[in-house]
């Protein structure tokens, strides 16, 4: 076993938008990582990296590809943008990465996000009566022919004759889809036209992965969206199409969980959701205007404003369990310095269920609850940019230490603002 010993894998704790990015590039840029690996969703997540005090959005591309000794690979639970990523590829060589097939791998079997897909995705959300409140960048419908197994894999994709075969079956199978090709060649050209930029990097990314973590190099598996959108174990129906939480990578990679050395969860020092669904610690006062406004709370990919609130030690709790978590890193803690009082639900009350420890499962249910807090003394110093946990203001430890007794995990970094430096380690 002492060769599978070097697995990390990184999940957002919360409903996403956590700072996943920025610590993965921390862990890996410390001697933590040969491989950065990107398991699941696609470019409806984005990265935001600070590097040299410089702002990097990243959707599809792993946050480890700024650190020349790395390779990053993309596995097959992803679905690709090709239009989008090859545009994503040009930005990063423009800021001197180096990015070349011997260190970047696209997954053959990683499905393919096409202009069909964006349609689709566009249609369904603005025809329901519910909406889930997707990116609408065709994500879901991706999915759902990936599961209906009609969907186009980037083997594929990348070879004229496989990807026109698929073309011409849609046009015979799928209603509508002749039409919308015939009507958006301009689309269609640009996404045929990146296959011969895609193709040098597609490969059986899985197997090469498989044998790094048997020679004992040190893997680090990155989520793009959090544990609370999982489309198994997250407050469906207001969820992502794939599985976001540790399972999710095993399954991704084909990797035994048995290999998987350490999970890590990120959670902000409070909470923040895009889109639908319910929210029971959300803050629509003051509190909650000042939080989103020093947290700078808008998309990285969509620049929509995210919804604010108190952190859920509730819902923490079950993606511990759910994701199997062995560590918390608390993000964003700086947002909070200045606020008198900082709460913390520890359970919910339900009309008619009562008092209720642990999440429910119907996002009906849940969005009846009301938050029971527990209350801890603010701090108004200013967090140190780095160092270790010593230096932490004596109320900004007590706060760390209750999170920790409440959701029952180690909290062992805590970030301190947006750049590589700004961490504190417990």
């Amino acid at each position: 076993m002492s060769q599978f010993s070097h697995v990390t894998v990184l999940v957002g704790a919360q409903w996403g938008d956590e700072g996943k990015g920025k610590w993965i590039d921390i862990l890996a840029g410390e001697g933590g990582a040969d491989l950065v690996v990107r398991y699941q969703g696609g470019n409806n997540a984005g990265h935001t990296l600070f590097v040299e005090g410089q702002k990097i959005v990243l959707h599809q591309i792993p946050s480890g590809i700024f650190h020349p000794s790395q390779t990053c690979a993309i596995s097959s639970g992803v679905v690709i943008n090709p239009s989008e990523l090859v545009i994503e590829l040009d930005r990063i060589i423009a800021r001197s990465a180096d990015v070349t097939p011997d260190r970047f791998w696209i997954s053959a079997r990683a499905h393919v996000i096409t202009p069909w897909h964006i349609h689709l995705d566009g249609v369904s959300e603005s025809k329901t009566t519910q909406p889930i409140g997707t990116t609408k960048r065709g994500i879901g419908p991706t999915y759902a022919d990936k599961a209906s197994r009609i969907g186009l894999r980037m083997g594929h994709y990348v070879q004229v004759r496989t990807c026109q075969e698929w073309i011409e079956r849609m046009m015979e199978n799928a209603p509508g889809f002749k039409d919308f090709y015939r009507d958006t060649q301009d689309q269609w050209q640009k996404f045929l036209g990146a296959a011969a930029r895609l193709a040098p990097f597609v490969c059986d990314a899985e197997s090469r992965i498989r044998h790094a973590a048997q020679s004992g190099k040190k893997l680090l598996v990155e989520g793009a969206q959090g544990t609370l959108l999982d489309i198994d174990h997250g407050t469906y129906p207001y969820v992502t199409a794939s599985s976001t939480g540790t399972g999710g990578a095993v399954a991704s990679i084909g990797l035994a969980p048995r290999l998987v050395s350490q999970a890590i969860g990120v959670a902000k020092g409070y909470v923040t959701r895009v889109g639908e669904g319910p929210f029971p610690t959300e803050l629509k006062d003051d509190i909650g205007k000042q939080i989103a406004h020093r947290g700078q709370e808008f998309g990285a990919t969509t620049g929509r404003p995210r919804r604010v609130g108190w952190l859920d030690a509730v819902a923490l709790r079950y993606v511990v369990e759910v994701s199997g978590l062995d560590a918390v890193i608390l993000n964003k803690l700086d947002v909070l310095t200045g606020l008198k009082e900082i709460k913390v639900a520890t359970a919910y009350h339900h009309p008619e269920k009562g008092k209720i420890l642990e999440l429910p499962w119907d996002a009906e249910v849940l969005a009846q609850c009301t938050p029971i807090y527990e209350s801890f003394k603010g701090w108004s110093q200013e967090l140190p940019a780095s160092g270790r946990f010593a230096d932490l203001p004596e109320e900004t430890r007590i706060y760390i230490k209750g999170v920790e007794r409440l959701v029952g995990a180690k909290v062992t970094m805590v970030g301190t603002g947006p750049n590589r430096e700004n961490a504190v380690y417990c």
